[in-house]
């Protein structure tokens, strides 16, 4: 019960639009990534929560046929495999009244945890078995966002993630 609503959340990450998103995309030089026409999903069975792993794929698959990437059930290309990592940040925050230290005694301090929630994607090559390509973006959660925004936004990291793929070589 804890992993799969820890996955709604980490998921929720993705309804956060302010600007502690983070995203990077890492690939191999080497692979020709024009001889990857179709893909396969690789389920990994981290995302528990059923809703959220079919709104992933959905998002997903969308995005990747913008960029020529036909689905097929088995055989594929590549395999894209969808992952999910929790942590926590942590904020402190100091009350002060302006006065000095004094007799009143040292300011006040609260402490807050953050949750932060990491969504990677990952394409590996189906005949090698190997990574070519890892998208990842890191948010804080929010679940209190109401689930279009979270499928909006989802959209628009994996949009992000994907902007130069196929990546051209160098």
């Amino acid at each position: 019960m804890k992993k799969t609503a820890l996955s709604a959340a980490a998921l929720a990450l993705l309804a956060a639009a302010c600007s502690t998103l983070s995203t990077s995309v890492d690939f191999d030089h080497a692979a020709d990534f024009s001889r990857y026409k179709s893909y396969s999903w690789k389920d990994t069975g981290e995302i528990r929560d059923p809703v959220w792993s079919r709104r992933i794929e959905d998002v997903l698959e969308d995005t990747v046929a913008a960029k020529g990437l036909t689905k097929v059930k088995d055989g594929g290309d590549i395999w894209m495999a969808v992952h999910a990592r929790f942590s926590v940040d942590y904020r402190v925050d100091y009350w002060n009244s302006g006065w000095g230290y004094g007799w009143w005694g040292p300011a006040p301090a609260t402490v807050s945890t953050i949750p932060v929630g990491t969504i990677v994607v990952d394409l590996i090559d189906a005949k090698k078995g190997i990574a070519v390509w890892r998208g990842v973006a890191s948010d804080t959660l929010r679940p209190d966002r109401e689930p279009e925004e979270r499928e909006k936004t989802l959209r628009k990291v994996m949009a992000e993630l994907f902007a130069a793929y196929p990546p051209a070589k160098k």
